[in-house]
């Protein structure tokens, strides 16, 4: 597997990820008399129709409750207090740009209202100005690709459309098992019978192989009969 993954990565990511080299927008760090500032600059020689792109990077970091120092000092016989454990699991979901957090512009701040997060439950909003959500692990209670779609539709691309007006997003997950999702129609071996007949959704063919060798495995035989 790490073998394919690596030929997947020479020859397939890496020259796609260069071919749009030319539309990619970068960051500068420019040297001012009083500090250092970055810089949004576009690409001077944009292809005929095509839009500027920048690169959105998601990361998740997971904290617990009682996190906390693990050296302090203290007072002559002064013992800190701790808690035994450390806590319940946060789980923050988080967009990243070159430049830093993907969030609203200043001045547009008050004009942007997102709905999401507002329910008691599932993930909660951090910031309104942020893409950035949090999910306290408990029970049965996780995160999954389903709710990172629906960061990614209801608020990472509504943020990024106020930052960054008329470009166009291109965004880099992991390859975590949280972030699989699949359509409700997708080719699933848990959706299927253990044997052929009887009662069987109705699932779309799926795609078997890796890079161009690839084939199309349906859930019918040609004769009919569901598998």
């Amino acid at each position: 597997m790490k073998g394919l993954m690596l030929l997947f990565t020479g020859k397939q990511f890496l020259p796609s990820l260069k071919a749009l080299d030319d539309c990619m927008v970068r960051w500068e760090l420019v040297q001012t008399d009083e500090s250092e500032e970055i810089h949004i600059v576009y690409p001077p020689n944009l292809p005929t129709g095509a839009r500027p792109i920048v690169v959105i990077g998601h990361d998740e970091s997971t904290f617990n409750t009682d996190d906390g120092r693990s050296k302090v000092w203290v007072k002559d016989k002064g013992v800190p207090l701790r808690k035994k454990t450390r806590g319940k699991e946060i789980m923050v979901s988080d967009f990243l740009t070159p430049g830093g957090r993907l969030q609203i512009p200043n001045e547009a701040n008050n004009l942007l209202v997102s709905e999401y997060g507002m329910t008691d439950e599932g993930p909660n909003h951090l910031d309104p100005s942020l893409a950035a959500c949090s999910i306290e692990y408990a029970g049965d209670t996780w995160w999954d690709g389903d709710q990172l779609v629906d960061q990614v539709l209801k608020l990472a691309i509504s943020i990024f459309e106020s930052a960054f007006p008329g470009c166009q997003a291109l965004f880099l997950f992991d390859n975590a098992t949280s972030h699989s999702a699949y359509s409700d129609n997708a080719l699933q071996a848990c959706m299927m019978n253990l044997r052929p007949g009887r009662g069987q959704a109705l699932l779309r063919p799926g795609v078997t192989g890796f890079w161009h060798w690839t084939s199309v495995q349906g859930t019918q035989r040609q004769e009919g009969p569901k598998r």
